[in-house]
């Protein structure tokens, strides 16, 4: 075995191995992108061997660069297909990044070698038996950095990016038109590799093709990530739009829940705290009573909770039928337990309807219930109290005074 065979064993495991970095790295940069949860090893490795026997039979057959390459991507993009599961879009962006990148850096590694060689790009093609034929310089080189540039293409704030654009069918496909055009733009600068003269101009024309399809595909990347952007950015918009919106219809219901009682419909007793508070502190007269039904507690256990929940609602629809809707305010202040809260209106005024709500469940009582039904109730005056404590207690201990009334005039009726 002579010294060239030596060498070209040498470069060809060389290449081996670079090629199997840039593979690495690729099936890598296309985990990343699709956000899978490990790389499939042995699919790599077997994509590894098919792709590095394209290469070998290319180049012993001596085929055209451009039929090399063109084969070369069309065993990726269906190696791709095969590992996201057949997800197209995904599968177009990785295999055109991973063509734009290794090609544009094989051909700048084979022209910025000519130059330095002063060989012409024919020494550069595939017809590596031929001698002089120095092709295994620049393709593992070239293997090695594109390699390099696909493990920058994974960093997480370029992968961000890309997946960002992959929620985004009609951006993406302005990006892959693009990249389309930087891979053919690439696949026309390996014909000069036909052209049997040595032209520095052809050499620098080579370069320049190069770098303008790197920088061009970080363009379109940039650009259409930056659409993307804008676009996600309007739809959080709408989107927050549409809850704000949602919000504004549930918010009064939710109001209405949190201040009502669900049984009666009337006021709770949070609210009533804080609307005796807020007329205390603006210092507005206004007339309290607080009502207790009589007998709730027998009627529960003789008749049952539902025949008492009756006795709840009709009392509380006795008293808005007794006052203002406008002006006056109802509370179901506990489980048997009202407050009515009145501005504008007599002492004298508020017993005479608190009277007719009597007299109204009296008339009820003897229709639909089996016992009679019955309010007591004590009212007291704003303006004679500094504080809602003491205010509600004066007017509970006015209604029990009223409540022991009654039950001394039942003892007294019944003797």
């Amino acid at each position: 075995m002579d010294l060239r065979q030596v060498l070209e064993i040498a470069i060809f495991a060389l290449a081996g191995v670079t090629y199997f970095y840039f593979n690495w790295r690729y099936f890598y940069f296309v985990k990343a992108q699709k956000q899978m949860t490990s790389l499939r090893v042995r699919y790599v490795l077997l994509c590894f061997v098919l792709n590095y026997m394209i290469f070998v039979v290319c180049s012993i057959l001596e085929l055209h660069l451009v039929t090399n390459w063109s084969l070369f991507a069309l065993a990726l993009l269906l190696e791709t297909l095969l590992y996201t599961d057949r997800d197209r879009r995904c599968s177009l962006s990785s295999t055109l990044t991973g063509i734009i990148c290794g090609l544009a850096i094989n051909i700048l590694c084979r022209a910025v070698i000519s130059i330095v060689t002063g060989l012409p790009l024919q020494n550069f093609d595939n017809h590596s038996r031929h001698l002089g034929n120095l092709k295994g310089i620049p393709v593992p080189i070239g293997f090695l950095l594109a390699g390099i540039a696909l493990r920058i293409f994974t960093r997480p704030a370029y992968i961000d990016r890309l997946r960002l654009i992959l929620h985004y069918p009609k951006h993406q496909k302005f990006l892959l038109e693009m990249m389309a055009g930087l891979f053919f733009y690439l696949f026309l600068n390996l014909i000069l590799y036909s052209a049997p003269f040595n032209d520095l101009l052809l050499k620098g024309w080579s370069i320049k093709s190069s770098l303008f399809s790197m920088i061009g595909y970080y363009i379109a990347i940039w650009y259409t990530w930056r659409i993307c952007l804008l676009t996600d950015y309007q739809n959080k918009n709408e989107a927050i739009e549409h809850e704000l919106a949602a919000w504004q219809q549930i918010v009064p219901k939710l109001h209405q829940d949190a201040v009502h009682d669900g049984m009666t419909g009337l006021f709770n007793r949070q609210y009533a705290l804080e609307v005796l508070a807020s007329l205390f502190g603006r210092g507005i007269p206004f007339l309290l009573c607080f009502a207790d039904l009589d007998c709730l507690k027998q009627m529960n256990d003789i008749y049952g909770h539902t025949e008492g929940d009756r006795y709840l609602r009709t009392v509380s629809d006795q008293l808005r039928h007794a006052f203002r809707t406008d002006q006056d305010m109802l509370f179901r202040y506990g489980g048997d337990e009202f407050l009515c809260l009145i501005r504008g209106l007599s002492m004298d005024e508020v017993e005479r309807r608190l009277t007719v709500v009597n007299e109204r469940l009296a008339k009820l009582g003897d229709e639909g219930f089996h016992l009679p039904i019955s309010i007591s109730y004590g009212i007291v005056d704003s303006q004679l109290f500094s504080e809602t404590t003491r205010l509600i207690a004066e007017a509970d201990r006015k209604m029990y005074e009223q409540k022991r009334r009654k039950r001394a005039d039942s003892d007294k009726g019944g003797v």
